[in-house]
Order: structure tokens, then C-alpha cells, then sequence
């Protein structure tokens, strides 16, 4: 089956090229709709197709998005970012799967490597419905971090989508203008806008208000594994506004939602370990080290959770009970996790230069 790659930008002249370029020979189709760029975005577009068409911005993401699908002439449509990238074996790897696309086909959800360390490993990593069949007339909803719900026939692929770029403060900043316009106009935020503005101000450094908005979502309905999520950041919150008791209670709520998840157990270790409660701290980043990374979940996973975080944070401790050699073994654990970790590295010279002391 065909499949046109549908986009939104807007002043993306540095990593447009380098984003269609990864998929040229996997697509059929390239839809581009510009919003609004002032510098050589729609130049480099045309370059690589001629279906670039304009749309006026009015702070919505899933009206962008959802106009740009509406060109698509192919029977499966794929949405990608600018900053994002499929690398040579991911292409081959949708090469192969648009022959199993025969339209019996609804949706294909694909891990999104969102953020990564310095030696390129992912550290955040989520699913994302990044195919679906034209004609199943899916559409995207949220003003921002915009998402289909889909359904019928959907496939898990493991063809990864890398995100290249940062979610930094400029983003932050756009996306709290955007909600707090539509807030002015009297938008009730939906549950799924209200997680996401709070995850927006808590990136903003909005404590307080995000463990309000937090505990707001929380209060009503909304898809588990936001909610998990939620249960965790308003915990990480509360561990900031000194609210120490409540904090770990808000983490404790989120392992009662199904098999519990290191980025809970690791909160909890962290509630702990920040009240100097070494040995109960080591309990909960031990059962950390036990989790098991969930498989299609859909949620976010953090990827240091389930290994490196708790083996570091294990060294802190037992180094803090007096346990050197413990200490030293888990930090050893972490290294090989991640060979050139700077501060795993700085703690092997610390043990080593105790060990010299004839401290151990």
C-alpha cells in the first residue's frame, strides 16, 4: 500500500532536509503545510515535493495537523516533526511493513525516542500512533501534544522514530501561552489538555501550580497511564514544596495502578533518600532494579529507570550506610549500563582513591 508522510512546520530550514531525507524511498507522497515561516522552510520543502500548502495559525496544533492529513491522497497516512529522523535500518524496516499494510490495517503505533543522553542512548521513549489508514477518518484532538485515538486493527511495529531536537524553554513557553489563551476564552481543559499543562508547568519551574493542576487531573477520569504519570510527577512536586509525607503517598498511589513501575519505586527511593532514610531508600531503588520495562504500554519510559537511576542512586546509599563495597559494586552496575557515565566514572576514582586510603 501507499503512504503519504503528512507535516506541519514552521521556520524548520535546519532540520527539514535532514527529516525527508530519512524517509525519501519508504513514502509516496509528501505533504508539507507551513504555518507561518518567515525564513527558507517552504524553499526546501518545494525541493522535495510540491504539495506545500499553507495554513493559518490559530494556536492549535490538532487544526494543523488534521488540515495537513486532509491532502493526504494515499490510503495510509504517516506524520512525522521536522526534528524528527528515521534512521537507515528504521526506513527499511517501514519499507518492508507497507506490504502488510493491505487495508485490513487501522493503525500502526511506533516508539518515539523523544530524548537521549550524551552517548545517544534514549532515555525517554513512548509509543505513538504514527500510522493510520486514510479512510478509518481518525483525527487528532488537543490544542497542544496533539494525538489520535485510534482503534480497530492497530499494530505494535518496532520501527523507531528519533526525535532530534529538545523540548526546552522556548517550547515550554509557547506551549503555556497557547493554554492559557484558550483558558481566557473560557476552554474547559479536557483531562488529557489539563496532565499536559500540568507537565508544562511543571517544566516551567511552576511547582505549586503544577501539583495543583496535577491533583486537579487527578481528581477525575482520565487514561491510566496518565494518570500513573501524574501520580509520580505530582509526588516529584510535592518532594520540592517540602510536603514530604504527601509526596510519598501520591507515589504510592501510583503502584496501586497496575504492576508497579521503576519510575514510581524510583520516586519513592528519591522522597526517602532526600529525609536521609538511607536503608528505606535502598529498598524501594532495589525493588526499582527488579521492575520490568512495560511493553506497549503507551505511556512514558524512562529508560534509565529501569537500571541505571536505581544502581546510582543504591551506590549513594550504601556509600552513606558505610557500605563501600556495596556501594562500589552497584556503581560498577551502572557503568555497565552506560561505559562513559561521568558521574559513575567520578564515583569509580572516589572508591578507588578510598580503597588507596586503606578506607574501605
Amino acid at each position: 500500500m501507499e503512504l503519504s508522510l503528512c507535516m506541519i512546520v514552521r521556520n524548520e530550514e535546519e532540520r527539514l532536509a535532514r527529516c525527508l531525507r530519512s524517509v525519501q524511498g519508504a513514502v509516496d507522497e509528501i505533504v508539507i503545510v507551513d504555518t507561518g515561516s518567515t525564513d527558507g522552510t517552504k524553499a526546501i520543502a518545494a525541493a522535495f515535493t510540491d504539495r506545500v500548502f499553507d495554513f493559518a495559525w490559530r494556536d492549535d496544533f490538532a487544526a494543523a495537523r488534521n488540515a495537513s492529513m486532509a491532502y493526504a491522497t494515499k490510503p495510509y497516512i504517516l506524520w512525522l516533526d521536522a526534528d524528527d529522523v528515521l534512521e537507515r535500518s528504521e526506513r527499511e524496516k517501514l519499507i518492508a511493513l507497507k506490504k502488510r499494510l493491505d487495508g485490513t490495517v487501522d493503525a500502526v503505533m511506533m516508539p518515539y525516542h523523544y530524548a537521549h543522553r550524551e552517548d545517544g542512548a534514549p532515555t525517554l521513549v513512548f509509543e505513538r500512533e504514527r500510522i493510520v489508514r486514510r479512510g478509518a477518518g481518525f483525527t487528532f484532538a488537543g490544542v497542544v501534544h496533539e494525538a489520535m485515538a485510534v482503534s480497530g486493527n492497530v499494530l505494535h511495529e518496532d520501527i523507531v522514530v528519533t526525535h532530534t531536537g529538545e523540548h526546552g524553554a522556548q517550547s515550554t513557553k509557547r506551549n503555556l501561552a497557547i493554554y492559557e489563551a484558550w483558558l481566557k476564552k473560557g476552554l474547559v481543559l479536557t483531562a488529557r489538555d489539563r496532565y499536559y499543562y500540568a507537565r508544562e508547568l511543571m517544566a516551567s519551574g511552576q511547582t505549586g501550580r503544577a501539583e495543583q493542576e496535577f491533583a486537579a487531573f487527578l481528581a477525575g477520569p482520565g487514561w491510566v497511564e496518565n494518570r500513573i504519570d501524574a501520580f509520580v510527577a505530582r509526588g516529584r512536586c510535592l518532594m520540592q514544596l517540602g510536603r514530604g509525607e504527601e509526596a510519598r503517598e501520591s507515589c504510592m498511589r501510583a503502584l496501586m495502578l497496575g504492576v508497579p513501575r521503576a519510575e514510581a519505586l524510583c520516586a519513592l527511593g528519591d522522597a526517602l533518600m532526600a529525609e536521609e532514610a538511607y536503608e528505606a531508600a535502598a529498598f524501594w531503588y532495589r525493588a526499582a532494579m527488579q521492575a520490568e520495562k512495560p511493553a506497549f504500554s503507551g505511556g512514558f519510559i524512562s529508560e534509565d529507570a529501569y537500571g541505571y537511576i536505581p544502581a546510582m542512586q543504591l551506590c549513594v546509599c550504601y556509600d552513606r550506610m558505610g557500605r563501600t563495597q556495596e556501594a562500589a559494586a552497584m556503581n560498577e552496575r551502572a557503568l555497565l549500563l552506560h561505559p562513559g557515565d561521568r558521574a559513575a566514572l567520578s564515583n569509580r576514582a572516589y572508591f578507588e582513591a578510598k580503597r588507596e586510603a586503606g578506607t574501605v
